[in-house]
């Protein structure tokens, strides 16, 4: 009972196979745990949003401009404060500080849409404090853009999302101009 060639040539084969396949499907467990453990490891490492706030002393002068034109230029130039100090904090490489700036520029950029879309006064001069609003807020980008290229890759997330919620709070800003109640 002889074995031929063949048969242990064919038996070899499908040993050798069967090793292969294990190497292969150890490799793949190995190479997906390994890729889901690096990404919960930097998952664990991105800092939370920071807190969406005001000053009282920003909150008192807002809310104590009733014309809109002055509060889009006082909370425009609140933002612009809010924003020097947070490159100043990221130059310092104090980056708590920094992220609270950005936190309270937010906040502003959000009070003032609010305030600008709700408001009851005549069509015109809110189309016009849109209009300033929106063109204040495309100045803000590029200086937002260069804090998150020098920060480290912890805060970048947050940063990313008010780069893209500026974007948007742009288009809501000019949304109005498009609506059926603008007389061309």
């Amino acid at each position: 009972m002889e074995h031929s060639p063949y048969k242990r040539t064919a038996k070899l084969i499908r040993r050798w196979r069967s090793r292969i396949c294990l190497l292969i499907g150890g490799l793949v467990i190995v190479t997906a745990s390994a890729s889901f453990l690096f990404g919960q490891i930097q998952g664990d490492d991105i800092a939370p949003p920071p807190l969406k706030l005001m000053s009282k002393s920003e909150k008192a002068e807002l809310s104590g401009k009733t014309d809109m034109k002055d509060r889009v230029n006082l909370a425009l130039q609140f933002m612009d404060t809010r924003l020097k100090s947070a490159e100043k904090f990221r130059t310092d490489e104090n980056y708590s500080l920094m992220y609270d700036e950005l936190g309270g520029f937010h906040a502003i950029m959000d009070n003032t849409l609010d305030f600008l879309l709700h408001s009851g006064s005549n069509e015109g001069k809110k189309l016009n404090s849109l209009k300033k609003f929106e063109i204040g807020l495309r100045e803000f980008v590029p200086r937002i853009e260069g804090i998150r290229r020098e920060s480290p890759l912890s805060f970048e997330p947050y940063i990313k999302n008010l780069l893209k919620y500026i974007s948007d709070t742009r288009e809501k800003a000019i949304a109005p101009f498009f609506s059926n109640t603008v007389v061309q």
